[in-house]
């Protein structure tokens, strides 16, 4: 058996890079669904058969296999479109998969694009709730553990996660709570603040914190969607030392950083 693996494995390796095994209307058939996008939602065959580079007729007959395997449908009467068997095939194996799963590989990514601490974290009731940490490769440990707790009022993650829900959700949250632990200027006191707060976070892609609740620590946070709701599903955030990067390069650089992480990852989330 071990033998058969490796010979498997030897012949793949020999085979990856040599066009001759490539199988040109394959090829073609992806290179077909791949165009279609926001701005190509719908394509004739003319259109088709520019992007591929072919005749009209051998555009057809790829268009004809892919509509009856149904990868594509008739949009109109001289349009096509994606059919929902394209869906159906990211769907069905993203599905079987759990938020971790797919967001680990895109946190290494992160982690080493950025050489920091690279942190997920959900709501739950009044505080944050750190469910996947990927330590930096530097010199810097984070203390943060997996279950770690911290009040989502006083933290930008926090306050990421609240600013998806609406005021009536908020106060239903907040009834009774009395725990208004401050740690800065910036922490909301009460519930009229916390709501002020939200009202600027709602407009805002990520949220930098430059020491306002553990006072020498940066962090960075920006949030995951769900595809089929469009609510906000988690939070990624990444931190380190005050010492480590510029302000300005940190709010900028790196939080731009953080957001395209956090859209690569909610593309997968559904």
């Amino acid at each position: 058996m071990n033998m058969i693996i490796d010979e498997d494995l030897q012949e793949n390796e020999e085979t990856k890079n040599d066009d001759r095994y490539l199988v040109p209307g394959l090829v073609r058939g992806l290179a077909i669904l791949q165009a279609f996008n926001k701005e190509a939602k719908e394509m004739t065959i003319s259109e088709i058969a520019e992007i591929l580079d072919v005749n009209r007729s051998s555009a057809f007959r790829l268009i004809y296999t892919l509509e009856s395997c149904g990868f594509l449908r008739k949009a109109s009467q001289k349009t096509y479109a994606l059919d929902s068997k394209v869906m159906e095939l990211g769907f069905n194996s993203l599905a079987k998969q759990s938020l971790l799963d797919l967001a680990t590989p895109l946190m290494k990514e992160l982690r080493d694009q950025t050489q920091l601490a690279v942190h997920l974290s959900i709501l739950e009731g009044t505080h944050i709730v750190f469910i996947n940490n990927v330590q930096s490769n530097g010199t810097f440990t984070s203390n943060i553990g997996l279950g770690t707790r911290w009040p989502a009022h006083a933290t930008v993650i926090g306050q990421m996660m609240l600013a998806d829900l609406n005021d009536t959700e908020i106060r239903d949250r907040y009834k009774g709570f009395n725990q208004w632990e401050t740690f800065s200027e910036l922490t909301p006191k009460n519930l009229k603040e916390l709501l002020q707060r939200l009202s600027f976070v709602k407009t805002q892609r990520s949220m930098v914190s430059w020491g306002h609740y553990n006072h020498d620590m940066a962090a960075c946070a920006a949030p995951i969607f769900k595809q089929s709701t469009g609510k906000m599903a988690a939070v990624l955030s990444v931190s380190c030392p005050l010492g480590t990067y510029d302000e300005h390069y940190f709010k900028n650089e790196i939080a731009e950083t953080v957001i395209q992480t956090a859209e690569k990852i909610s593309k997968f989330i559904y």
